[in-house]
């Protein structure tokens, strides 16, 4: 496809990136069930980016903390590489690496935020640092390569000062070492992560690293005592009109398919969760200002997820299905050429 135009090579790429998930997801066959959150639920929120933890699960944190349950938050990313959220944060038509840099801080300020909403405390929140629109290729390339630099940054390693682990390179192996340690600490009942099938890498690569994690954990001594109970995935980005538009009444529906372990559950929000979801998302201002249309599809009387059971893990393969390699926001966007470190 070397000789075609780069938009008929993207749209032929992400048709073959469908086909693949496809052969891992079957038709939604039956009304979702009710989820209910039980009392003193202990909950990891896995995050690929500030503003996924309440687009995702908004409602089901407030209703666990409601309950005297345990939520922890771990954001993969900081958010520093989405080019128009920066742009417009920035006001410069060609971001700096300094520019990223400086929105990622500013992304995690306004995670903290809307985390207050849900009361939260920073003290539950783990940020790793990685490279917002690499995760996908970090995984490609495997444990054993140079480390992948953000084309964004031009950092390898994580940036920030409030980075779990500063040391840390942008490497498979370092990032499955640290969400192991992160699931440890936690101790979930339950992780609530994206789902494999979300067209966003990121997203679907977020899962694949947490199922790597697990399968570490689990060669280790007592290993098997800290497997979770259940996996619930959430979906943010497909290529099918899903979400509905906001304008669109009632509840999330069911996508049209579901990653084949995973059986459809669907947690009712009363009014006051669903404006306190919607005040959170506001506090992502730099999100809000490119993105307040899918804030406000995700602003209804539920929330959906496949739920995977514990005995269904040990099953699963990291990996399968593959990613793809290109955010769906940034596939008419060029990636910024290298300007140094900023």
């Amino acid at each position: 496809m070397l000789g075609l135009p780069p938009a008929f090579r993207r749209r032929a790429a992400a048709a073959a990136l469908a086909a693949v998930l496809a052969r891992f997801a079957v038709p939604a066959a039956r009304a979702a069930e009710t989820l209910v959150v039980p009392p003193r639920v202990r909950v990891l929120v896995v995050a690929p980016h500030p503003d996924d933890e309440s687009l995702g699960a908004g409602g089901l944190m407030q209703q666990v903390v409601a309950a005297g349950g345990r939520v922890h938050v771990l954001f993969v990313t900081n958010g520093d590489g989405y080019p128009e959220a920066v742009e417009a944060a920035t006001g410069h038509r060609e971001p700096s690496a300094s520019d990223y840099r400086g929105v990622g801080e500013l992304r995690r300020a306004e995670a903290l935020v809307a985390l207050e909403h849900y009361r939260v405390l920073p003290l539950s929140v783990t940020f790793l640092g990685f490279p917002d629109g690499g995760l996908a290729e970090i995984w490609r390339r495997g444990p054993h390569v140079p480390p992948y630099e953000s084309p964004y940054t031009r950092e390898d390693t994580p940036p920030y000062p409030h980075a779990w682990e500063a040391g840390a390179r942008y490497l498979s192996r370092d990032l499955v070492h640290l969400i192991a340690r992160v699931v440890a600490l936690a101790d979930p009942d339950w992780i609530v992560l994206p789902t494999p099938l979300d067209h966003h890498p990121d997203h679907c690569a977020t899962f694949t690293f947490v199922l790597a994690a697990l399968k570490s954990l689990a060669v280790e001594p007592g290993g098997a005592g800290r497997m979770p109970d259940r996996l619930l995935t959430y979906l943010v980005h497909t290529a099918r009109g899903w979400p509905p538009p906001p304008e669109a009444p009632g509840p999330l529906p069911e996508p049209a398919a579901l990653f084949a372990p995973g059986r459809w559950f669907s947690l009712p929000l009363d009014p006051s969760q669903v404006r306190t979801k919607l005040a959170a998302l506001a506090t992502h201002r730099t999100q809000a200002a490119v993105m307040d249309g899918l804030f406000r599809s995700f602003a209804r009387p539920n929330e959906l997820f496949a739920v995977i059971d514990r005995e269904r893990i040990p099953g699963l393969q990291p990996g399968t299905p593959a990613c793809g390699s290109e955010p769906p926001s940034r596939a008419s966007h060029p990636v910024p050429t290298p300007r140094g470190r900023g």
